[in-house]
């Protein structure tokens, strides 16, 4: 019995190691430092937030205005929720909620290599502190491969 558990080990072992698509997949999910990124159109002009945001936060990124040009592309959604009257009178918050979601594609493979969601409750300021979340998580990604 043992022999057997070890035997079909070794064979899954062997059978992991030597398939092309395994080592493939560990290769295509890097986002190199220096990458040239497009940052397509999204809602309510999270765009531009994100756009300011790599900047700012020093993302090694080259970003493209020609998706041409570029290797691969941001997309995303946003979404914003005002604060309510109720909130505004009874807990004397004006601050509104915000959402956020990008994922990094490559363009040739059309494979994800990052995604990442932010929740921001009560945000002082707005879609810019998500944008600015996404950027830095985008960030240790990338640094992380180094």
């Amino acid at each position: 019995m043992r022999t057997t558990a070890f035997g079909l080990g070794v064979a899954l072992i062997v059978l992991i190691s030597f398939s092309p698509a395994y080592g493939q997949a560990a290769t295509n999910k890097v986002l190199p430092s220096g990458a040239k990124v497009f940052i397509a159109a999204m809602p309510d002009g999270f765009d531009e937030y994100l756009k300011a945001a790599i900047e700012k936060k020093q993302v090694p990124l080259q970003i493209v205005s020609d998706k041409d040009q570029a290797d691969f592309q941001i997309t995303g959604q946003s979404e914003t929720q005002k604060a309510s009257t109720a909130k505004k009178v009874i807990m004397w918050d004006w601050r509104s909620n915000e959402q956020a979601t990008v994922q990094v594609s490559n363009l040739k493979t059309a494979e994800v290599v990052f995604a990442y969601s932010v929740n921001k409750v009560s945000s002082a300021h707005g879609k810019k502190s998500s944008a600015e979340a996404c950027a830095k998580h985008l960030k240790e990604k990338i640094e992380s491969k180094k």
